[in-house]
């Protein structure tokens, strides 16, 4: 077989010679996406010829090319390929080509590329929105989600509450404070740094629920305005904790 990374050319473009009897046919549609994708990503896909520079694999690329205005573009030559070799390879490219999309991870992809628009990324106008809307409509789950804000209700679900030691798990931030106490840290910096060092205390929100349930009135006021728990999610909304954890799981998106 040809060494074909020795064999990448430019070549004028009014050298090369469409196949007059390509079986794949290019709308103006797919050649403008075609010459979009060139524009503002590069030629990552050589046109490939036959010896008499008559195209096996590329007939797209060299309308966009015409579409674009330019002069010259990179071929791949093989000659090495009989005639019979270069029709089954014309229509073996067409028909590789060819396979659905995994729509969930698509629709996760997209959603990162907002300063992109549909024909820069290959689509119709108004199709990524459309795909992106039903997407969130149908996650594959069989869940239907809604705008409406149902509030939880809290029962026993056990005839006694959990320990208080079972409501949380302070395994990382004492070994946190053990650094922090074994730095020599001006007494200002040492207090942020303890504080900081909370935030890794893990809180089991199940064995949360379940203790609120059986709480007094008093200690289930206490544990709802600490957000341990959202009884009122208008109340949760005005203290901060939804926008708070809707940033904390875009941040975890972005990671």
């Amino acid at each position: 077989m040809a060494d074909l990374f020795d064999r990448v050319e430019r070549v004028p473009r009014d050298e090369l010679i469409p196949y007059a009897n390509n079986p794949k046919e290019h709308p103006d549609e797919q050649v403008n996406k075609i010459a979009s994708s060139i524009k503002n990503y590069g030629w990552d896909q050589p046109i490939v010829v036959d010896g008499d520079g008559e195209i096996i694999k590329g007939h797209g690329r060299l309308q966009a090319a015409e579409r674009l205005g330019l002069d010259e573009v990179p071929v791949i030559w093989r000659e090495d390929l009989s005639d019979a070799e270069a029709k089954a390879a014309r229509i073996a490219d067409n028909k590789t080509a060819e396979s659905p999309w995994n729509d969930d991870l698509l629709a996760t992809e997209l959603e990162v590329l907002d300063e992109f628009d549909d024909v820069e990324l290959g689509f119709d106008d108004g199709e990524i929105e459309d795909l992106l809307d039903e997407f969130h409509e149908d996650d594959g789950s069989g869940v239907e989600y809604t705008d409406k804000i149902k509030t939880p209700e809290y029962q026993p679900t056990q005839d006694e509450p959990p320990d208080l030691s079972e409501l949380y798990d302070r395994g990382r931030y004492d070994d946190l404070l053990d650094v922090i106490e074994s730095k020599d840290l001006p007494d200002e910096l040492d207090r942020f740094m303890r504080l900081a060092a909370q935030r890794h205390v893990i809180f089991d929100y199940e064995n949360i629920a379940e203790y609120f349930a059986h709480a007094d009135a008093e200690t289930q006021e206490l544990m709802e305005l600490l957000t341990l728990v959202i009884v009122d999610y208008e109340q949760a909304v005005e203290q901060g904790f939804v926008n708070f954890a809707d940033d904390t799981l875009e941040g975890v998106g972005d990671a």
